[in-house]
């Protein structure tokens, strides 16, 4: 069903913005996409919104390369390819899942929750129509949470995390929850050291040609904030003159905030390597809760651990998630079925999807409470 659609269809505004990074990738280079970001015909040009620069670290640089060399060669766009690279990393997913599931669960607890994750309808919308990378750095989590739970050599643990940083920076919160379920300082050194080398080589020759504008671009991202739960709250207060000042207090330092719960979370209760895949849900899932930006792909990131809570969480997260994904599309398409959701020529936050937006964040902070007891119980269970 993903090749299909990534086959009939365009995507949405992040696939315009890659396709326009590698016309400048091609004609400017790595250093000048990270300066000077884009221009399409809906942003980056005089008198129309801007567009993001370039945040993603600069192993993504060769991945579309390579994407535009395959679109050359195929003569199937390079779109196809992003989106058919993210179905491949969920069907990655399927596998390893079944195999972190089955420690956890059991037999006949994982098969139900495996099905819910391979027919999940929130990756059908955004692997096979979006078109951004976070199934791909979800897949490579996945794989270091299974390296480190089968007691794999932990530089091999390190080298997949920083394989996921390679493709998107999200992956850096899970850091605090493998350091600090690893037994001994050694353990720690040689995780330190694959994360390391694994995400300096891939970010070569770039990083060294432009290491504060990289840092600045990858690190200092920050996504679209004033359309989901704690930001659209906060534009709402800023409304009202008494309480303004909390909301322009949360838009200004929300993102420390949020750093500051996921860090938190990580170090209470303390992981244990019997506990990583859990508390690396935890992690995702309160990081969603607080995030003061937001794009609706995100919504992937918690799939693999609300499925682990049982049929009837999966059932509400995917409603929630389903409904929202597809009021959100058809609004920025302006039709169904969609073929282009453009949000750059088409606002897409009118007041039901904010509203459905809203009601998908409410059940993200139930599940985040929910999983947060869980570990709190494991913990004294252990005890």
């Amino acid at each position: 069903m993903k090749v299909v659609v990534a086959l009939t269809t365009h995507g949405s505004t992040d696939v315009i913005i890659f396709e326009a990074d590698v016309t400048k990738l091609e004609r400017d280079g790595v250093v000048a996409l990270y300066r000077d970001g884009i221009s399409t015909e809906w942003c980056g040009r005089e008198g129309s919104r801007s567009c993001p620069p370039f945040n993603h670290p600069p192993f993504m640089a060769r991945v579309l390369e390579a994407w535009a060399f395959l679109g050359q060669l195929s003569g199937l766009p390079m779109r196809f390819w992003l989106r058919l690279s993210c179905a491949i990393a969920d069907a990655g997913s399927v596998a390893l899942l079944a195999r972190i599931l089955r420690r956890h669960l059991g037999e006949a607890r994982a098969r139900p929750a495996l099905l819910w994750f391979a027919l999940s309808p929130i990756a059908v919308l955004v692997s096979g129509f979006h078109g951004n990378t976070d199934p791909i750095w979800l897949f490579l989590a996945l794989l270091a949470i299974d390296l480190l739970e089968e007691r794999r050599p932990v530089w091999l643990v390190g080298a997949a995390v920083g394989a996921a940083m390679s493709i998107k920076i999200v992956p850096v919160l899970l850091i605090p929850v493998v350091v600090l379920s690893l037994p001994a300082a050694r353990h720690r050194v040689a995780f330190g050291t694959g994360l390391a080398g694994t995400f300096l080589v891939g970010s070569l020759p770039v990083l060294l040609q432009a290491p504060t504008l990289v840092g600045m671009r990858v690190f200092g991202y920050s996504s679209q904030s004033g359309s989901w739960g704690l930001s659209l709250l906060s534009v709402v207060l800023e409304a009202r003159p008494a309480l303004a000042w909390l909301g322009e207090a949360y838009l200004r330092y929300g993102k420390g905030l949020s750093l500051a719960l996921v860090l938190g979370a990580s170090l209470w209760p303390r992981p244990r390597l019997d506990t990583v895949f859990f508390h690396a849900g935890l992690v995702m899932l309160l990081f969603l809760s607080v995030i003061p930006g937001f794009g609706v792909q995100y919504l992937v990131w918690p799939v693999p651990w609300v499925v682990a809570l049982g049929s009837r969480v999966t059932a509400l997260y995917f409603t929630a998630a389903t409904a929202f994904l597809v009021a959100y599309y058809s609004t920025a398409a302006g039709t169904f079925p969609w073929y282009l959701a453009n949000s750059l020529a088409r606002p897409a936050w009118t007041v039901p999807v904010i509203l459905l937006g809203l009601a998908c964040w409410t059940v993200v902070c139930a599940i985040t409470l929910r999983y947060g007891r869980r570990l709190a119980a494991e913990r004294l269970v252990a005890r």
